[in-house]
């Protein structure tokens, strides 16, 4: 089971970053991220007094390294991960979640998005295809991201928040050249 959720942890991470691609806005701020204490400026030695050194990892999309803790999110387990880039700048901070049950797995988007929708409007851009649907807020402090995926083999949510360095405006959204890994 924690082999298919990493994998699936994985697939939402690189769909995550080819959504949003990459920008030019600064900030040291994090928006109001409701499972992390940490601010982009964060290290990986920040992460570690914070969060404690017993984690796992494996390499991020953005080139570095991706760092694993279990947490409770609205009241269900799931992963906790820190992304980091190639120059050991902290590039996302993501609670996953993979489930067997799709309905609970819609219950818990419903939750998070009208949590998101409330701190920052409606989103400026979602999908809502049979198997992938999420939405992306396009916020001067980084992009926001919930991305699910619903399928007979894997079931799974990632709710997300991406450095300013790692966000795209909303008026780039349509312009990468990347092919979509879910479809």
């Amino acid at each position: 089971m924690k082999k298919k959720i990493f994998s699936l942890c994985l697939t939402l991470s690189f769909a995550a970053a080819l959504l949003c691609g990459c920008g030019s806005k600064k900030s040291a701020a994090l928006p109001d991220c409701p499972f992390s204490e940490l601010k982009w400026e964060s290290s990986v030695k920040d992460m570690e007094n914070v969060e404690g050194t017993d984690h796992e990892t494996y390499d991020s999309v953005y080139g570095g390294t991706t760092y694993t803790y279990d947490r409770e999110y609205q009241g269900v387990p799931g992963t906790v991960k820190y992304m980091f880039d190639q120059d050991e700048k902290l590039a996302s901070i993501a609670w996953a979640y993979g489930s067997d049950d799709a309905d609970e797995l819609y219950k818990l988007y419903d939750t998070i998005h009208a949590d998101v929708v409330a701190a920052h409007g409606e989103s400026g851009y979602n999908t809502q295809k049979e198997t992938n649907y999420g939405d992306v807020w396009y916020l001067e402090d980084g992009n926001i991201i919930i991305s699910t995926m619903v399928t007979d083999s894997q079931k799974a949510l990632q709710f997300a928040y991406l450095s300013p360095e790692q966000s795209t405006a909303a008026e780039d959204k349509y312009t990468s050249d990347k092919p979509d890994p879910i479809k």
